[in-house]
């Protein structure tokens, strides 16, 4: 049920941007695209850091 309001989000988001006369889909992109650079290995060092903390216990 959680994608449905993702996807919900998504097109609403779009939409509005589109109608402001903002290329959506651009932004989008960029967005996830600097979320995967910047943001993703934050994540997956925390996760790391978490699974080598586990270990040691």
């Amino acid at each position: 049920m959680r994608y449905v309001y993702g996807i919900t989000g998504l097109v609403v988001l779009y939409i509005i941007l589109n109608s402001m006369g903002y290329n959506a889909f651009y932004i989008m992109v960029s967005t996830i695209e600097w979320s995967t650079r910047y943001i993703l290995p934050w994540i997956a060092l925390y996760w790391l850091i978490q699974f080598v903390k586990s270990k040691k216990e």
